[in-house]
């Protein structure tokens, strides 16, 4: 996923430093830095949704967008086929 709009926002405000959803990525995207969570490797992001379903602050959430099949006024914010 290229884009940085479809990543997992972190709100280092809410977020407690637990921990918890840096062991429940599975693809090892996130990690501690100044006590907080961070995403330190946004192109292993797998959007799977792990580490905001874990997240007992919910400091992370992960922004998505709803088109309507067929629509053209989605086009230009989905990822082409050859980002995917």
């Amino acid at each position: 996923m290229n884009s940085s709009r479809w990543m997992p926002k972190i709100d280092r405000n809410l977020c407690t430093g637990c921990g918890d959803c840096i062991a429940a990525c599975p693809v090892n995207a996130l990690a501690q830095v100044g006590g907080k969570a961070a995403l330190v490797k946004p192109e292993a992001c797998t959007y799977c949704t792990a580490c905001e379903d874990i997240c007992p602050a919910n400091a992370i959430a992960l922004p998505f967008l709803i088109c309507r099949a067929g629509s053209s006024d989605c086009e230009d914010s989905l990822p082409k086929d050859e980002e995917r």
